[in-house]
C-alpha cells in the first residue's frame, strides 16, 4: 500500500505550488468584493493566489445566472471553446470554495490542451488531431472522463483548509474512481487507440492510482476497486 501513498504524494508535489492566501481568508479585499457584487474584482484577487499565466486569465468568463440553465454548476471549462465559464455565486462559498472551483475548472483547461498536444505530437497533422480530438470527446471514453475529474478534484487539495476535500468533493472523487473501475476494460483494449492514444491511457491510469491512493490514505472503503488495482504501474 505505501507505494500508492508515495506515488499521491509525488504526483501532487509535481503539479502543484503552495496555495498563498486561498487557505486563509486574505483579508478585506476579497469580503468587501463579494458583499460589493464584484465577482470581477473577486476573480482577479483570486488569479493572484493561484498560480496561473495572464493567458490562462483571459479564458475565465463570468457570467451571471450561469449555474441556472447548467445544472447548478457555479464553473465549467468547455472543451471546444476552452472558455471557463463561471457564476457569478461562485464567489459566496468563501476564498478557500472560490480558489478550489477555480482551480478545478483551470486543470480541465489544461487537460484539454494537453490531449490535442499529444494528439498533434502523434498525428502531425492539425485537421487530424482535430478530428481525433472530437473522438477523444465524443465517444464516451468513460475512463478518460473519470480521471480528468479525478486529476481536477486532487487539484484542489492545496487550496482546501488543512488539505481536507468537503465531503461532497471526496464523495465526488469515489464516484469517479468508481466509474473508471467500472470501464477499465477501455485502458485494456487496443481498438480506440486511434484517438485513445496509448500515452493518454498512461496518464489517465497514474491519476486513477493516485486518488485511489488518497482514498485509502483517508481511510475509505476502496475494495470496489481492488479489480484494477492491477493496472497501476507501481504494482507491476
Amino acid at each position: 500500500m505505501h507505494f500508492l501513498i508515495i506515488a499521491i504524494y509525488a504526483i501532487l508535489i509535481s503539479i502543484h505550488r503552495v496555495a498563498a492566501s486561498c487557505t486563509v481568508a486574505s483579508g478585506l479585499a476579497y469580503d468587501q468584493a463579494v458583499l460589493q457584487g464584484d465577482a470581477t474584482k473577486a476573480f482577479a484577487i483570486i488569479a493572484q493566489e493561484i498560480p496561473m499565466t495572464q493567458e490562462e486569465r483571459g479564458h475565465f468568463k463570468i457570467i451571471p445566472g450561469y449555474s441556472g440553465s447548467h445544472d447548478d454548476r457555479h464553473g465549467q471549462a468547455d472543451p471546444d471553446s476552452l472558455n471557463i465559464n463561471l457564476d457569478p455565486d461562485l464567489f459566496n462559498e468563501g476564498e478557500s470554495g472560490a480558489c478550489q472551483g477555480i482551480e478545478h475548472e483551470l486543470t480541465h483547461l489544461r487537460q484539454f490542451r494537453r490531449d490535442r498536444s499529444a494528439l498533434y505530437a502523434h498525428l502531425r497533422s492539425a485537421t487530424s488531431e482535430e478530428d481525433a480530438y472530437d473522438s477523444l470527446e465524443d465517444n464516451d471514453l468513460t475512463t478518460h472522463d473519470a480521471s480528468m475529474e479525478i486529476e481536477a478534484v486532487l487539484s484542489q487539495i492545496p487550496f482546501a483548509p488543512g488539505g481536507i476535500l468537503r465531503d461532497d468533493d471526496f464523495s465526488y472523487l469515489m464516484d469517479q474512481l468508481k466509474r473508471w473501475a467500472d470501464s477499465q476494460s477501455m485502458i485494456i483494449q487496443h481498438a480506440n487507440e486511434a484517438f485513445y492514444l496509448p500515452g493518454i491511457k498512461k496518464e489517465d491510469t497514474r491519476w486513477f492510482c493516485a486518488g485511489v491512493a488518497f482514498a485509502q490514505k483517508k481511510g475509505a472503503d476502496t475494495l470496489f476497486i481492488n479489480g484494477a488495482l492491477s493496472l497501476c504501474p507501481l504494482q507491476n
